[in-house]
């Protein structure tokens, strides 16, 4: 799994900065923390993640934070 990747929510590069399992009823569930160079944090499943690597030459999208 790459350590850096886009934020879900701007596009932005994200750094994942921590990687443990949640027990559910189906199991244990991996999970991450993300936060983007803009200032978002996300505790996602690993499932739901794009896990595409961000790289240099990606273009994240501007989004007005509120």
């Amino acid at each position: 799994m790459p350590d850096t990747i886009l934020c879900p929510r701007c596009g932005a590069p994200a750094q994942i900065t921590e990687r443990f399992r949640l027990d559910s009823t189906d199991g244990p569930v991996e999970h991450v923390k993300v936060g983007c160079e803009r200032g978002h944090w996300f505790t996602p499943t690993v499932d739901s993640l794009d896990l595409q690597p961000a790289t240099a030459a990606a273009s994240p999208v501007l989004v007005p934070v509120p």
